[in-house]
């Protein structure tokens, strides 16, 4: 999972109560025609439960239901979240079609961002126009200041794996919300994925390569300089990644709970001036203490700040840039990016259908625009007048 220095990343939270509040308001929700409870159809009563509980219980509905291609797992939630998605795009269908929503209100940007994916015309028109201010950009940057610049005023344009800040609750009292120190998005999922040696791990980081060096040709990059790019990417990634909890450590959030003034951040990172980095983010609010997920990490960071390598640095920053923004660019970069993340990381066979995939990069970068959009629909005054 990519943290990328104050991007706006929102979780979409739909509350099924609400919803069946109301249907009887809706032209989206439908009459529940479904069975509650325990379905006995889908129990496999031939197997018996002191042997095998789960396909005791689960057994028929296991054999009836296959893994649709655009997925990679099948079950309760996952319908779900299907039939969630079907709601919201007859809701942005039906908000487009009323003309209701101001330029200025957060629903319309919902709708401009849903739009702007679908037009995949435009988009491949553009081809990588849209990312070469923020590439020249990274180009230019030979100093820490330059760096901590992009870093912070930036930050959603910018990807880099160094370093990510992030907010919600404080661990100790969740009453009130905390900024968290973490360490930055790297391109494969997980720490696991650098360090294992085992033949599988081994395959996906030459694969993972032989992505790099497919989309840096994107940009205008010969095979032969994006592969030499690609090499270093992987092994400047490794770098990153090896300090990090592994899987096991990262299961219990106390090893993320570190709180440490703004002094002991300084004192931890001193080539960053915290101070001065959150006035460069626009953080009204003065932070006195933040929550370092990652301490141990922080040291690494501290010896490579110590000498920084520009060169190597572009190069990484260049390549986060580039895949953080891939399925926001052309068609044909969009599919290489579902190519390896989903079918060669995942095994999903092919790509959710457009209007999904748009639905999903609004969910993900004005998620709480598009839960208006839900609330209006679905929970309107009068409804919670009623309710």
């Amino acid at each position: 999972m990519k943290t990328n220095f104050l991007k706006p990343v929102v979780a979409f939270a739909v509350v099924a109560v609400a919803a069946t509040a109301c249907k009887e308001k809706t032209e989206v929700a439908v009459a529940d025609t479904e069975p509650h409870g325990i379905i006995l159809a889908n129990m496999d009563t031939t197997v018996s439960p002191k042997d095998d509980f789960y396909n005791y219980v689960n057994g028929n509905w296991m054999k009836n239901n296959e893994i649709p291609d655009d997925e990679t797992s099948w079950a309760g939630f996952t319908i779900l979240r299907k039939k969630t998605s079907k709601d919201m795009l007859n809701i942005l269908a039906k908000a487009k079609e009323s003309g209701k929503y101001a330029p200025e209100t957060d629903q319309a940007k919902a709708l401009m961002i849903y739009e702007s994916k679908l037009d995949s015309v435009a988009r491949d028109k553009a081809g990588i126009e849209p990312l070469k201010p923020t590439l020249e950009k990274i180009a230019a940057m030979n100093s820490m200041e330059d760096f901590q610049k992009l870093m912070a005023e930036e930050a959603v344009a910018v990807s880099q794996p160094f370093l990510g800040l992030a907010a919600f609750s404080n661990p100790n009292n969740s009453a009130i919300n905390s900024a968290y120190i973490t360490p930055g998005g790297l391109g494969l999922p997980d720490r696991d994925f650098y360090t294992n040696t085992d033949p599988a791990s081994v395959k996906i980081r030459e694969q993972y390569v032989d992505h790099i060096t497919r989309m840096l040709q994107f940009l205008g990059d010969s095979e032969e300089a994006a592969r030499k790019q690609a090499e270093t990417i992987l092994a400047f990634e490794t770098k990153l990644a090896t300090p990090r909890l592994d899987k096991v450590a990262s299961r219990d959030f106390r090893n993320f709970n570190n709180p440490r003034s703004i002094t002991e951040l300084q004192k931890m990172l001193p080539q960053i001036q915290w101070e001065q980095a959150f006035e460069q983010m626009d953080i009204n609010k003065q932070l006195d203490t933040v929550i370092v997920m990652q301490p141990k990490y922080m040291e690494t960071l501290k010896q490579m700040f110590s000498k920084p390598d520009f060169d190597t640095w572009r190069t990484v920053m260049r390549w986060s840039t580039l895949n953080n923004s891939a399925g926001m660019l052309t068609t044909e970069i969009e599919k290489a990016n579902f190519d390896f993340y989903a079918t060669t990381l995942n095994g999903t066979k092919k790509q959710k259908p457009a209007d999904e995939r748009a639905l999903a990069t609004v969910n993900g970068s004005v998620g709480e625009a598009l839960g208006k959009l839900y609330v209006d629909e679905i929970f309107p005054p009068e409804a919670k007048a009623k309710a």
